[in-house]
């Protein structure tokens, strides 16, 4: 649930991601926002559009989902898995099954966890995403999603430049900028790249895509409801006009941390801001009433007997020493070995699976391979 008293002059970088010890997408949620450069009508084949990455309506904190996954692979075909993990629960039995192999001095078990680059079968697909809600604001290329609201797999290059704004290094003395926040935040002007034409690799031209020339705006953007209609009243507007003055000139640009705060706090106890809670708290019921919730949609969820069944399946066959999608009966299986996984794999409780750090360019299609 969403304190109404936490929003307004919500500090963003006491987003749930933020604090955290640091640590692939449902292909068929018409809720997914995919600005592929494929449909681009622009002659560059650059996608361009605004949209707006706000917090998640239903669960302030935990605006940033940070997703893993494991796309498996059986008899049956391609299936993907949302771990546990995504919640910081180690007792994900895919995890669990990976430590088992990687820690392992049977060399061909030990082969099972790792990767082709590292001489194995790489059959322990492990994926991370962060996904965030927008508002889409102006698509020329795909103009039905204009007004919605929407769910993001956002790219490392904006998540970046958010965190920055968002999350500023006590050193550099600035003020969090409440980029995502619902009525004063700031759009963001994107440009998806295509990446280059490799006659033979043509796939790179939709993997590689590249963010790097999308903006943040330094402009304050308000949220609308989905048909472009503002969400406040003249008079609203009008109160939030003093509030955002009041906070650019005595707050958001102020470099003393100490005069900053003390700012902060005559403006959270004025009037005024008292005016805007109100407001706040009509705005927040009527955007969740056309808002995606990111964490029930995409989030980790217990999975059904059935997945539960196929997952433990395929593990059983990869602790067998063999492949999951060369055998199609559990009775084919033998061998599996038993018994906790070495002690040293105790200590790795934090590990997430075989290696998979962030690529410099982000992937706008990289779903899974069916």
């Amino acid at each position: 649930m969403t304190d109404i008293n936490d929003i307004l002059g919500f500090d963003p970088s006491q987003l749930n991601v933020f604090n955290q010890e640091d640590s692939k997408t449902n292909n068929f949620n018409s809720n997914i926002y995919k600005p592929k450069p494929a449909l681009s009508k622009s002659e560059d084949q650059v996608y361009r559009s605004t949209i707006k990455v706000i917090y998640s309506p239903q669960q302030l904190r935990a605006s940033v989902l940070e997703r893993q996954s494991y796309a498996l692979k059986d008899a049956d075909g391609w299936f993907e898995v949302v771990s546990s993990l995504t919640n910081g629960d180690t007792n994900c039995p895919i995890f669990k099954a990976w430590k088992k192999c990687h820690y392992s001095k049977d060399e061909k078990l030990n082969r099972q966890s790792k990767s082709e680059a590292e001489g194995g079968r790489a059959l322990f697909d492990k994926r991370f995403a962060r996904y965030v809600t927008i508002q889409v604001l102006e698509d020329n290329n795909q103009p039905e999603l204009n007004g919605r609201y929407m769910l993001w797999k956002m790219p490392k290059f904006i998540w970046d430049a958010i965190n920055s704004r968002m999350n500023p290094s006590k050193e550099s003395k600035k003020a969090a900028i409440p980029v995502m926040d619902f009525l004063y935040g700031r759009a963001i002007e994107l440009e998806v790249t295509p990446g280059p034409d490799d006659p033979r690799a043509p796939e790179r031209k939709t993997r590689e895509t590249s963010y790097s020339t999308s903006e943040i705006t330094d402009d304050i953007v308000s949220c609308t409801n989905p048909d472009g209609t503002p969400l406040l009243t003249p008079e609203e507007q009008e109160v939030l006009d003093q509030y955002v003055e009041q906070m650019s000139k005595r707050v958001w640009k102020q470099r003393d941390p100490k005069l900053r705060e003390e700012a902060y706090t005559e403006i959270s106890e004025s009037d005024v801001a008292s005016e805007l809670r109100k407001i706040y708290a009509r705005v927040l019921e009527q955007i969740k009433t056309f808002c995606p919730d990111l964490n029930e949609e995409l989030g980790y969820h217990p999975w059904s007997q059935e997945l539960t069944d196929r997952v433990q399946n395929w593990i059983n066959i990869v602790l067998s020493g063999n492949v999951p999608e060369e055998i199609s009966t559990p009775a084919a299986i033998s061998n599996v070995p038993t018994g906790d996984t070495p002690a040293e794999a105790t200590r790795q409780d934090e590990l997430s699976g075989s290696s998979t750090s962030e690529p410099a360019t982000s992937t706008v299609d990289d779903d899974l391979p069916f």
